[in-house]
């Protein structure tokens, strides 16, 4: 360690540094000053000022930027709407309309269980709860 005094750049107070060549301050209460004096006065203050003084600006939007707009919009729903499948759109008030009365409906078919050997197919009954088989003809009576 250096046996030299450092003189503070904020008071002009001799000292010994703790850590050489990086210390400028005798202490810490001087550092702190030195940083608020240094950011409330001089070119900071000066660039707040300048910011102030200057106009804002309005953008307007032309009837051209409105069309442009608009025309791009269509043209994305257009292209999305050509080449996404039927079963990857969204669900519309109908669909969902259409499958709350199939869920209305007393017997839906069971597609994973087997038939039974005279052909009857499998289905669920929603009032008792239970599977019957019975052939298609007879499913909506």
């Amino acid at each position: 360690m250096d046996n030299y005094l450092y003189r503070c750049q904020y008071c002009g107070k001799d000292y010994k540094p703790n850590r050489r060549k990086k210390q400028k301050y005798c202490s810490n209460s001087c550092r702190t000053r030195a940083f608020v004096t240094k950011n409330t006065t001089g070119l900071n203050i000066a660039k707040k000022e300048v910011e102030k003084k200057e106009p804002l600006k309005v953008e307007k939007m032309s009837l051209a930027g409105v069309g442009n707009a608009a025309a791009g919009t269509l043209a994305v729903n257009a292209l999305t709407s050509l080449f996404t499948s039927e079963e990857n759109k969204p669900a519309t008030r109908k669909d969902l309309q259409n499958l709350a009365n199939n869920l209305k409906q007393r017997y839906h078919l069971i597609i994973n269980a087997p038939e039974s050997i005279d052909g009857t197919k499998p289905y669920y009954d929603m009032e008792t709860k239970t599977i019957v088989y019975l052939k298609p003809e007879l499913r909506w009576k």
